[in-house]
């Protein structure tokens, strides 16, 4: 099995489908990304989001003195109960 990271100076960032607005954004103090042996990975705290409704899921890194965004429509639902 291999495991794939991203390069260290990756943040996440949550945006509204509904507004359009960001619910969490890009931050190097708060949305870093880490990463262990198996790969990447961030944790999220879903109560500040409302439910029943659709978010995208975007990624920030950088690479070769490039900043990308990752919107490749990673999108998911905050589902009651």
């Amino acid at each position: 099995i291999s495991s794939y990271r991203l390069p260290v100076n990756s943040y996440y960032a949550i945006k509204d489908l509904d507004t359009n607005e960001f619910i969490v954004d890009f931050s190097k103090d708060y949305t870093k990304i880490s990463a262990d042996n198996d790969g990447s990975y961030f944790r999220i705290y879903m109560n500040g989001l409302q439910p029943e409704r659709y978010y995208q899921l975007l990624i920030k890194t950088e690479l070769n003195g490039d900043t990308i965004i990752l919107d490749n429509n990673y999108y998911f639902k905050v589902i009651n109960g």
